[in-house]
């Protein structure tokens, strides 16, 4: 059972990052989450398409970035405030809940427990409407491995109403444990936000990664794989990850200064990144006010140099 509990806290390690990580990008009710169909090829970088990579590259670092604040910048966290990270962590508690839960009702597996009855295991009233559905076989001593659906479930610890519908799939291997949301909604004050991703940790729970896909500006769909953020508004966000471009494919984003906002809105105003491929070709981007500058090489070492701005 111990070794249940602490594959459970790892568990709730990732449930936590679902403040953190992978919303959708818009807060309409009903919208389902964004999923890239777009190219996993190499991204060939050049001088053609080195200011496109590079801003949509740099959307994808915003991205990364707001999955680790709280305010507008995520749809997900409406009416949370930022002393209560806490939408994340409700949902782990409630998942934590659930499975502690389940284990000793002694029901059928896959049948529906209703928010009465959980209210009855757990031994509060924050339970109020709606069901889940969990395996009541669970082996403490086994790897997770199952899946958990909430159906219209409302939860309310007396500062914040949820009502939560999806599915969340826990998989353990030797090594890592990850759980995956598929189109799972929160409904927060009438605000329904709707997000998949996948999100995994070594078994120490010290080492953890996100996958999630998000609609750019453009509104097109790209995707961001084995996210690593860490920092904050003060001294700046470092963030690495794997970019894949709809239209021109996989890149590299690393940081090389620390990505700061200020009069630019969501865009940055400083900091630097470089944005690399397979095949050779890479461009640093340089942040400035409102202003980028582009540097670097194509496949062939061929010169890029570029100047922009957000606005």
């Amino acid at each position: 059972m111990l070794d249940m509990i602490s594959r459970l806290s790892i568990s709730s390690a990732l449930l936590a990052s679902l403040a953190l990580y992978g919303c959708s990008s818009g807060g309409d009710s009903g919208v389902a989450a964004p999923l890239y169909t777009g190219s996993t090829t190499p991204a060939a970088i050049t001088a053609a398409n080195a200011e496109e990579i590079g801003r949509k590259a740099t959307e994808g670092v915003n991205e990364a970035v707001n999955l680790v604040t709280v305010g507008e910048g995520i749809p997900f966290a409406v009416g949370v405030s930022s002393n209560n990270v806490a939408l994340a962590q409700k949902v782990e508690e409630i998942a934590r809940k659930v499975i502690n839960g389940s284990t000793t009702l002694n029901l059928p597996a896959a049948l529906l427990i209703t928010s009465d009855e959980l209210n009855a295991e757990t031994g509060t009233n924050e339970f109020c409407g709606g069901s889940v559905t969990v395996p009541d076989n669970i082996d403490p001593n086994a790897s997770l491995n199952f899946s958990m659906t909430f159906n219209s479930l409302c939860f309310d610890d007396g500062i914040t109403l949820l009502v939560m519908n999806g599915t969340l799939t826990f998989t353990e291997t030797a090594s890592a444990i990850s759980i995956s949301f598929t189109n799972f909604s929160v409904n927060i004050d009438g605000v329904t936000e709707t997000f998949s991703g996948t999100f995994s940790c070594d078994l120490s729970g010290s080492s953890c990664t996100i996958s999630t896909d998000f609609e750019g500006s453009d509104g097109n769909i790209y995707r961001l794989t084995n996210v690593s953020i860490s920092g904050d508004s003060f001294s700046g966000y470092t963030v690495s990850a794997t970019f894949f471009h709809f239209e021109f494919g996989e890149v590299m984003i690393t940081t090389n200064v620390a990505i700061n906002y200020g009069s630019c809105g969501i865009y940055p105003s400083t900091g630097e990144i470089s944005i690399s491929s397979s095949d050779g070709s890479n461009i640093t981007v340089t942040f400035s006010g409102c202003s980028y500058s582009i540097t670097g090489v194509d496949a062939n070492s061929g010169p890029i140099s570029i100047i922009g701005s957000w606005t």
